[in-house]
């Protein structure tokens, strides 16, 4: 029988998804990783694929959809503060740029649903 170890999965996830999504320079200079659905840890998945989910939604208010937006780059941003204080400096135009781009690099399959 196989035993599986948290430890060696965990390493296992980070050199297969390190260095992996989109690249995003934030405010501060820093460079970020949006990851991949498949590479968020729990917490960070639950929200990603919630946020999504209303992201995509045409039962939504705009409002809505742009608290989503932000909140859906800072889920899957590899620096979260980096990464809020960037979105909240831009305009809603460029941060759903930055939505479009993760969701077709990233994100394929769940940009299509």
């Amino acid at each position: 029988m196989t035993t599986l170890d948290f430890t060696a999965l965990a390493a296992e996830a980070e050199r297969k998804h390190t260095g992996k999504g989109t690249k995003f320079v934030a405010k501060n200079g820093k460079t970020l990783r949006l990851r991949r659905i498949e590479a968020l840890p729990g917490g960070d998945l639950r929200t990603a694929l919630a946020l999504l989910d209303i992201v995509q939604s045409q039962k939504v208010s705009n409002e809505k959809r742009i608290d989503a937006m932000t909140g859906l780059l800072v889920a899957v941003a590899s620096d979260k503060k980096a990464m809020r204080e960037s979105v909240d400096a831009l305009p809603l135009e460029q941060t759903m740029t930055v939505v479009e781009r993760w969701m077709e690099e990233a994100a394929p399959g769940e940009a299509a649903a």
